[in-house]
């Protein structure tokens, strides 16, 4: 049970410090002191750095994963759901930093591959399910599954990346904010952008 607990604690605080600051100026000495705690404590849950940044990736992976696929699975008319993943995905996002994104890029390129992967797995498992749930209550339009899906991918691939952020001047939030706004426009029924608009109102 303590053997757990400190593998929780260094986790919770390693990604709130790697998600906004980055992790590669960051070093264990640096972890254990802001811990309180010996390295010595911290190797022996995580062997190296590298093990510690794949530890935090995993831990933002499944929490998401699991937040993603219980709003997909729900009850919920297609546009609830459009909205709560809207506000994960805002609340996610605002959360990064372009430090976290690029040190991944250019120092941890294998786990960086892994985000990638991850990202592209969770959007065609649960949008396909979501245009399909869509048409059928009449909130999407009937273009075809294969052109919606990649539109939607190709938006989130191109725009919320470090590269575009970084020379646009944009945040990610905003960037995926708007990225989702514009999808979802181009993708909705007259009745879905309505009731999409009353639910980012609060009068849904």
């Amino acid at each position: 049970m303590k053997e757990l607990t400190e593998s929780l604690k260094i986790l919770e605080f390693c990604e709130t410090l790697f998600m906004q600051h980055g992790f590669q100026r960051t070093t264990m000495d640096d972890i254990a002191k802001e811990l309180r705690m010996s390295k010595k404590t911290i190797y022996k849950h995580f062997k190296t750095k590298t093990d510690l940044v794949r530890a935090v990736f995993i831990r933002i992976r499944n929490d998401l994963a699991s937040q993603i696929e219980t709003i997909v699975n729900g009850e919920n008319n297609i546009m609830a759901k459009l909205y709560q993943i809207s506000g994960i995905f805002s609340m996610r996002v605002a959360a990064i930093s372009s430090n976290w994104l690029n040190d991944l890029r250019l120092f941890a390129p294998d786990i960086w591959r892994e985000v990638e992967e991850f990202r592209l797995k969770v959007m065609q498992k649960n949008l396909i399910l979501l245009i399909k749930q869509g048409k059928a209550e009449g909130f999407i339009e009937d273009y075809p599954d294969p052109i919606i899906l990649g539109v939607i991918i190709s938006s989130v691939q191109g725009i919320v990346t470090p590269e575009f952020v970084l020379n646009n001047n944009l945040s990610f939030q905003k960037a995926g904010t708007l990225t989702l706004d514009l999808v979802f426009n181009g993708i909705l029924t007259k009745k879905g952008r309505k009731i999409f608009k009353q639910y980012k109102s609060g009068e849904a």
